[in-house]
């Protein structure tokens, strides 16, 4: 019977970790459409049954750990997840021999399952509460073996004991680290590749989808896209005036309104202090100009309301410059895009400058 245990013990470890590698953030709330949360039940009910394959017989009754993965549904799915786990463990341990010892034990996994879903509500599970809980839920499973199934060896529950609180206690603490750790890594990955304040590409990889972008237009006949430049125009008066904390928060609302006025697939990325740039693949000069007015748009007419409730106006200038039209070689239509907003601030600011010759 110990060895059983054991491997009972054994594929539920190996589970966890499949588990949270195919739900990895979605296991850190509860609020996910009721598909998702019966898929996790499916799959903590799946992992019940071969438990219960592989647990062993004790008087015509099936001994194993499949309460864990109810606890396991119960935390991370919610009563929707834990609802469909319960359903298929019965299911598969009414299937695998239908007798007076199988409905009671349907019966005790349901009567089990009730301080897991009590503990669910919890916003954060700690790993006492978890300890807690399988305390609670192992009494009542050896209580109900004692006086149901007549189960009288103390040595098996003392193995049941022993591998359950194991079991389940390493199976919250791989979920729980696995988790972090790939909420980490994505946060990593975020700020590797995102501007922190305002949501958009880093420069680094901007550059990076930029000689991307170089590669595609050597290698594809006809291929064309534009860049645009864009500043923010007496951007240090605003730091001057309001402090940087408010200019923080311009920064934040422009790139909100960069994104909102550009495709989903269009690169966009915070260069510099206040300076943004925009990679249009697949675009026209005219329509790259009709972007970029949309873009001064998008921010000149409508003022931006600072952390103190004060509304600030602000203007931006852009320039923009295109492949082919403009440049025969894409590497150079940084130094254009550049050069056409430097001529957008020096003739008045808060416009679109572009060139519709090859240079």
């Amino acid at each position: 019977m110990l060895k059983e245990l054991f491997v009972n013990l054994t594929i539920l470890i190996t589970f966890n970790y499949l588990f949270t590698h195919l739900f990895k953030e979605r296991l850190v709330h509860k609020k996910d459409s009721i598909y998702f949360q019966a898929v996790k039940g499916l799959a903590c009910g799946l992992l019940g049954v071969i438990l219960i394959v592989f647990g062993f017989t004790y008087q015509h009754s099936i001994i194993d750990l499949r309460h864990i993965p109810i606890m396991i549904a119960a935390l991370y799915g919610g009563w929707v997840s834990t609802a469909m786990a319960l359903v298929v463990i019965a299911a598969g341990r009414l299937l695998i021999t239908m007798n007076t010892s199988a409905i009671y034990s349907v019966i005790i996994i349901c009567f089990a399952a009730i301080p897991s879903l009590i503990v669910s509500k919890r916003k954060k599970v700690q790993l006492k509460h978890a300890f807690y809980l399988m305390i609670i839920t192992n009494t009542l499973i050896s209580i109900s073996f004692y006086f149901f199934i007549d189960l009288h060896s103390y040595q098996l529950h003392l193995y049941f004991w022993i591998i359950s609180i194991t079991g389940g206690m390493l199976s919250l603490y791989i979920i729980d680290h696995e988790t972090n750790a790939h909420l980490l890594f994505k946060q990593y990955k975020f700020q590797a590749h995102f501007d922190f304040l305002t949501g958009v590409y880093n420069r680094r990889k901007f550059e990076e989808i930029t000689q991307t972008l170089y590669q595609q237009a050597a290698n594809t006949p006809h291929f064309q896209f534009a860049l645009i430049y864009m500043d923010i125009d007496h951007f240090k008066t605003i730091n001057d005036q309001y402090g940087h904390h408010e200019g923080d928060q311009v920064l934040k609302e422009l790139g909100l309104r960069l994104k909102q006025s550009i495709r989903n697939t269009d690169p966009a990325a915070r260069i510099g202090g206040e300076e943004f740039a925009v990679l249009l693949p697949n675009c026209t000069l005219a329509k790259a100009v009709q972007i970029a007015e949309r873009i001064r748009g998008a921010i000149n007419d409508a003022p931006i309301r600072l952390t103190n409730g004060e509304e600030l106006s602000i203007t931006v200038s852009l320039g923009a410059a295109h492949y082919p039209n403009n440049k025969e070689h894409p590497e150079s239509l940084p130094i254009l895009a550049d050069q056409m907003l430097y001529k957008a601030k020096e003739t008045g600011r808060n416009k679109v400058c572009f060139s519709e010759k090859k240079e």
